[in-house]
């Protein structure tokens, strides 16, 4: 004798979702606990090396070397800018005194330049260097006259 059973079919099978849904939610909270977050990345603390001044203190311009050498070519800050002797004219460095003039009065400061001319150099260079110290545009007055250093 064969047993034949007999199954019924709903026709909308359900399935309790509840406790599908508390199960999931208690393995969430189970790896939240249990994970170790990784610290957020924060700033590193910098400071960057500043001058010690006293606030309201003005603010002093570095010097200015002006230099002529035996050859009458005008160095400024070791940097050659006019070198024909043969000129009077002395454009790169009106412009040069021109900038420093103006950035120094800027931040209340007073231009200072030291000029220093060999002794084999022409007096006549020497001379364009200070019309071009006294002109309309520069007009700097603390000036300071050395001997060349070679």
């Amino acid at each position: 004798m064969r047993k034949t059973t007999t199954t019924t079919h709903e026709e909308n099978p359900s399935l309790d979702m509840s406790s599908l849904i508390d199960v999931s939610f208690l393995l969430l909270i189970y790896f939240i606990v249990t994970s170790t977050l990784d610290p957020k990345e924060a700033d590193i603390g910098m400071t960057l090396p500043v001058e010690k001044r006293i606030p309201g203190e003005p603010l002093i311009i570095d010097t200015m070397q002006i230099d002529v050498n035996s050859s009458g070519a005008i160095l400024v800050n070791e940097e050659i800018l006019d070198a024909d002797p043969a000129s009077r004219e002395v454009p790169f460095l009106l412009d040069r005194l021109r900038t420093y003039a103006e950035s120094a009065r800027l931040i209340n400061s007073e231009p200072v330049v030291i000029v220093a001319a060999d002794d084999a150099a022409k007096g006549q260079r020497f001379v364009d260097v200070l019309n071009a110290l006294a002109h309309r545009d520069v007009a700097i007055d603390k000036v300071t006259i050395s001997g060349f250093i070679d």
